[in-house]
C-alpha cells in the first residue's frame, strides 16, 4: 500500500534505566502501522506487567474486536503517563483499561533508606498520576475503565504487608476517581484476595505477584462481567 506516512507521536526516551524504554521502538511501529492503516481500536490494555503478559488474544480474541496490548513490565505512574499520549490517546480507542500503580509500590523497599517513600507519598503520586491519565483520555471522547491494583503475596519483602495495606488505600482512591468522573472501575482485588481480605491468594501466582493462567482466567470474568454490567462488549476466548 503507498502512501505518506502519519503524523506519529513518540514519546522518546527517559535517558535512564527506564523499563518503559524497553518496548518503546515495539510500541512506536506498532503504533505507525496502526494509524497508517486507519484500524478503528476498540480497546488499548494500558498497564505494567500484569497487563504486558496478558495473552488478550487467548482471553478475548473470538470477538472481531481490535484489542490492543501497551503493558510494559517494571512500568511505573510517571513513565505510564509520559507514555499515554503515543500509546493510548493517538490510538483513539473506544476503551483505555488502565491497571498501574503496583510498581511505585517498590519505594518502600530501596536500599538505601534515603531513598524511600512513604506509603502516603506512594499513593498520592499513583493517585495524581492516573487521574491525569482519566482525564486525558475523557477529554479525548475514551471511556476510561480503571482496574484495581492486585493484592501481593510475597513474604520474602518485610514490608509486604504495608504494601498490600497501601494497595487497599490506593484501590478506594481509584474507586473515588471513578465515582467523580464517567469512569469504570473494576475490582480485581476482592476477588483475588485470601481470607484476611489483604493477601493474594496463592493458587493465583507462582511468584505471588503475577497471575498465572488461573488468576488470568478470573481476572478476565471479573472484566467481562463488569463491563457487560454496562452493556459493553469484551471478546470471548478464541
Amino acid at each position: 500500500m503507498d502512501g505518506q506516512r502519519p503524523a506519529l507521536i513518540k514519546p522518546g526516551f527517559f535517558s535512564i534505566d527506564a523499563p518503559a524504554d524497553r518496548r518503546r521502538n515495539e510500541f512506536d511501529f506498532h503504533n505507525e502501522a496502526l494509524l497508517f492503516h486507519q484500524q478503528p481500536v476498540d480497546f488499548v490494555f494500558f498497564g505494567d506487567s500484569i497487563t504486558h503478559w496478558w495473552d488478550l488474544a487467548t482471553f478475548f480474541g473470538r470477538s472481531g474486536q481490535t484489542i490492543v496490548n501497551r503493558g510494559i513490565g517494571g512500568d511505573t505512574t510517571e513513565q505510564a503517563g509520559r507514555r499515554f499520549a503515543a500509546d493510548v490517546l493517538q490510538l483513539k480507542p473506544r476503551y483505555v483499561v488502565i491497571m498501574i500503580g503496583i510498581n511505585n509500590t517498590w519505594a518502600l523497599d530501596t536500599f538505601l533508606p534515603s531513598d524511600r517513600l512513604t506509603p502516603q507519598e506512594i499513593c498520592q503520586q499513583v493517585t495524581t498520576d492516573v487521574e491525569a491519565m482519566v482525564h486525558a483520555a475523557l477529554e479525548q471522547g475514551i471511556q476510561p475503565i480503571l482496574c484495581s491494583l492486585l493484592p501481593t503475596c510475597m513474604d520474602r519483602y518485610a514490608r509486604n504487608r504495608e504494601r498490600n495495606e497501601l494497595v487497599i488505600t490506593i484501590n478506594e482512591r481509584f474507586q473515588a476517581i471513578t465515582e467523580q468522573t464517567d469512569c469504570l472501575y473494576v475490582d480485581y482485588h476482592s476477588r483475588m484476595t485470601d481470607a484476611d481480605g489483604i493477601t493474594l491468594r496463592k493458587e493465583l501466582a507462582d511468584d505471588g505477584l503475577h497471575p498465572h493462567v488461573l488468576g488470568y482466567q478470573l481476572m478476565a470474568t471479573v472484566l467481562r462481567d463488569t463491563l457487560s454490567a454496562r452493556d459493553i462488549a469484551l471478546g470471548t476466548p478464541s
